[in-house]
């Protein structure tokens, strides 16, 4: 074998390597959705802590940290910081606010070297995520048509793996017979944080019958969680309908569509309060046509609402629900006869908008406003075949942290983070050169 063919053997290898880890990695965030995303955080934490370090070293260290540091984007992790002043538990809290800070400050250090990248080294991510996600899906498609049969079969044979087996499964005879739907809703949610981007990466950089293989075997899998009746998750259902209908919009009309996303976002984040206590006053906690979650988080929303009316201002501090909910009586959580469940927030209200004004008051839900708002304008900045897939993850992201997770749920915030700078890395193809840090 020559060198040249020893040379493109190995070029090859090196681009095969490079596309399975990425399939590895995107179907373990999918499987595992509790450890995966966090796996894949650190990594991306790690190579982001790299770039830093040589733009260190190649610009004024004080401007590139300018940089970073001063952009909207931050005001929100900054404010947590300040909040842990007044937490409940400081040194969680700090922990807390430390993580976000350095998760959000390395997407806006990656972000900015997307473009410098090789075109080849982008696509063979893209087919990667593309390759894991599509897996990650036929998982997805079988445990909710085969009522978690997977999740059955291992935890009868590996219990070990999940430690709340006794709070989320039955077992008979050595056999779990059923299990919760609490893995799968965290499934379903990872998988709509990933749609965007891996249908964008379908359509860029795959062709002829593989595109339309992919596209057929993701529009399976999407319309089984919009429309089985175990697919266990309605925020999924919601945020994959409502992604949807963005892209529709954008693709036809981008500022349309950018400006419906925007309203939505700050609409909810302002007056979700008043909207938690009219659903209340409105009884919908006692409608039976209503699924019982739902119910449930009505009241939790209504207690959690009047809970921010006592400080609205600076909230109860960085990460402090948790600790509040533990230290009330068992009296104090006494469940009304009228009730589906206690009245109170329990580890987190079920809801981000909700928890960002208990917790950091008007001034945190400002700096979030700040967050989102300066996401949406920069997707402008994107090349316009891939505007409208932004804009539909946009709407994703701001309808999954409505309904479901806490705000302090590392793997919840790794996954949201991760789907973000995917969508960025596949939208932005080519290399364009480097770029200054001071006019990135």
């Amino acid at each position: 074998m020559s060198a040249l063919e020893s040379g493109l053997t190995a070029h090859v290898s090196k681009r095969v390597v490079l596309t399975g880890s990425v399939a590895v990695v995107t179907l373990l965030c999918m499987v595992v959705p509790r450890v995966g995303p966090l796996v894949v955080a650190a990594l991306a934490i790690a190579v982001g802590g790299a770039f830093l370090v040589r733009e260190f070293l190649r610009n004024d260290w004080r401007k590139v940290l300018r940089t970073v540091l001063l952009r909207p984007e931050m005001a929100f992790p900054i404010w947590t910081l300040v909040a842990c002043l007044w937490a409940v538990a400081p040194s969680a809290a700090l922990a807390k606010a430390i993580f976000l800070l350095v998760l959000v400050a390395h997407v806006i250090v990656l972000a900015r070297h997307t473009q410098d990248l090789d075109e080849n080294l982008v696509a063979d991510v893209s087919r990667g995520l593309l390759l894991g996600f599509v897996l990650g899906a036929l998982y997805l498609f079988v445990e909710i048509t085969l009522r978690d049969s997977i999740g059955r079969w291992v935890l009868t044979h590996f219990p070990f793996l999940d430690r709340g087996l006794a709070k989320h499964g039955k077992m008979s005879g050595g056999v779990v017979t059923s299990v919760s739907g609490a893995h799968m809703t965290r499934v379903s949610a990872v998988f709509c944080l990933l749609w965007c981007p891996a249908v964008l990466a379908a359509v860029l950089y795959t062709k002829g019958a593989v595109k339309w293989l992919v596209i057929a075997v993701t529009a399976a899998v999407t319309l089984t969680v919009l429309a089985h009746q175990h697919s266990h998750s309605q925020t999924a259902e919601l945020a994959l309908f409502v992604g949807i209908v963005l892209l529709a919009v954008a693709t036809l009309a981008p500022t349309v569509g950018r400006w419906i996303a925007g309203a939505a976002f700050t609409g909810v984040l302002f007056f979700i309060v008043p909207l938690s206590l009219a659903m209340f006053a409105a009884k919908l906690h006692e409608n039976p046509d209503l699924f019982k979650s739902a119910r449930a988080r009505v009241v939790i929303w209504n207690y959690t609402a009047e809970r921010v009316l006592e400080n609205p201002v600076l909230g109860i501090g960085t990460n402090s629900t948790r600790y509040l909910d533990e230290g009330r009586s068992q009296e104090a959580k006494a469940q009304q006869k009228n009730l589906v469940v206690a009245a109170q927030t329990r580890a987190h209200p079920h809801n981000v908008y909700l928890q960002v004004w208990y917790e950091l008051g008007i001034i945190g839900v400002l700096a979030f406003a700040v967050l989102g708002l300066s996401l949406l304008r920069r997707i402008e900045q994107l090349p316009k075949r891939t505007l409208a897939f932004a804009i539909g993850h946009f709407g994703v992201c701001s309808v999954v942290i409505a309904s479901t997770y806490g705000l302090w749920q590392n793997w919840f915030q790794s996954s949201i983070v991760l789907s973000i700078l995917l969508l960025i890395l596949v939208a932005n193809p080519g290399s364009k050169g480097p770029r200054d840090a001071s006019t990135a």
